[in-house]
């Protein structure tokens, strides 16, 4: 049995003929396998000739590839309207969704919940089976099948509508912590630098930030063998981001700006020089705002800011829920990736645009998909001064010096 916590997570995706996307499951299980993470079970692929004509479904494999032809319509068939499931190959599929249970995925993809999963039969125990043992499972349901759905699923699960993001809310920001750690490279690690306001690390092509914890945050420990931490891999530091001390998870931040905030990697995308916080000025709506940042009141004179030790018209922590939820943009500081809150205020954002602004911002694309609208951080070019300012105690404001902001947008 899977170590793996028992928490249920399943989600219906619900379509009708004429908003179904047929590309949509594979699409996502292909990115969410190309950013790390282990997917198993199966999606369907209708083959047409090129004149349009339907020539029949196979199940594919998501791990392997291997396809299962179920249906092949005949000229009797299609001219008597009779069904041309082929019952044996479909027995066969589950074989792909008892492999990927035994192999303990991530996520578990059903691309089928039909009249034979309905009635109990199909691929019904094998999706129960992944649900019970803790592994969240996507199931595509037509939207006829939907009070099926809701007794097979107990009324537990999501209901999701047919669309990309929606996929990705379900799929959370609390797993963009192990994204942004696959995506890096191996490499030596240069030099760590813990200082007073910033974490530094410094790979072999870049040098990467983290806001340091502040003195006697719930959590923090002393960090073990910690002069042994520039003898590990540029990899192995990132992966510290998911730990919950948060000195840890500096560093793990730290440690994926490194890889991700190079000239190479910035010459790839198309930026911008703007500062962050001028991204939303122009907005119709009240604009909420994560993080004493400063002159706020210059460019953003009626934000909502949230402290969590606020100043007088600041607001306390816990307000975050209704004035993000209720926001039209929030500006969100890159100090909640190290504190873990920023999960919990996107799952507030679901309907607000959101900007994530400060040094220690990775300036990767993927955060696009969570939700994050803007990311705007910082570009080191100066190594040497940018660690000498760290380990002298300095601000954002001098790091600045040392680099150039850059902005970069989803609609971009």
């Amino acid at each position: 049995m899977s170590t793996r916590t028992r928490h249920i997570k399943v989600g219906g995706v619900l379509y009708t003929r004429e908003t179904g996307n047929r590309s949509l499951l594979s699409d996502f299980a292909r990115t969410i396998k190309e950013r790390g993470w282990k997917v198993g079970g199966v999606v369907q692929e209708v083959l047409e000739a090129a004149d349009g004509t339907r020539e029949g479904v196979d199940i594919v494999d998501i791990h392997s590839g291997d396809r299962i032809p179920i249906s092949r319509p005949t000229n009797e068939s299609m001219s008597s309207g009779t069904c041309t499931l082929d019952r044996g190959a479909l027995a066969d599929s589950t074989a792909p969704l008892r492999d990927a249970i035994k192999r303990n995925v991530d996520l578990m993809i059903v691309e089928k919940f039909g009249e034979r999963e309905q009635d109990g039969s199909g691929l019904a125990d094998e999706i129960l089976q992944a649900v019970v043992q803790g592994i969240p499972t996507l199931v595509s349901v037509p939207s006829e099948a939907l009070e099926g759905w809701n007794a097979f699923s107990g009324g537990m699960s999501d209901l999701l509508p047919s669309t990309p993001e929606a996929l990705w809310r379900w799929w959370g920001p609390q797993n963009l912590y192990r994204e942004l750690a696959h995506s890096v490279e191996d490499g030596p690690v240069e030099r760590i630098v813990i200082g007073l306001n910033w974490t530094l690390v410094q790979g072999p092509n870049g040098v990467g930030l983290a806001q340091s914890p502040r003195k006697g945050t719930p959590g923090c420990n002393s960090l073990p063998d910690s002069a042994s931490l520039p003898d590990k891999g540029l990899k192995e530091l990132a992966q510290l981001a998911t730990s919950w001390n948060p000195f840890e998870t500096a560093i793990g931040i730290a440690a994926i700006n490194a890889f991700t905030n190079t000239e190479s990697k910035i010459a790839e995308l198309k930026t911008t020089g703007e500062n962050g916080l001028d991204v939303f000025k122009d907005v119709d709506g009240p604009v909420s705002i994560v993080g004493r940042f400063p002159y706020l009141d210059d460019r953003l004179p009626e934000a909502k800011i949230i402290e969590r030790q606020p100043k007088a018209g600041e607001f306390p922590e816990p307000a975050f829920g209704e004035l993000i939820g209720n926001a039209e943009a929030a500006i969100i500081t890159a100090a909640t990736l190290v504190d873990h809150s920023l999960a919990n205020i996107m799952a507030a954002a679901r309907n607000t645009r959101v900007a994530l602004v400060g040094p220690g911002v990775p300036l990767n694309p993927w955060l696009h998909d969570h939700g994050i609208e803007v990311l705007s951080g910082l570009l080191i070019e100066d190594a040497d001064g940018a660690a000498r300012a760290v380990a002298e105690g300095a601000g954002a404001k001098r790091l600045k010096t040392f680099g150039r902001e850059i902005t970069l947008r989803a609609t971009d």
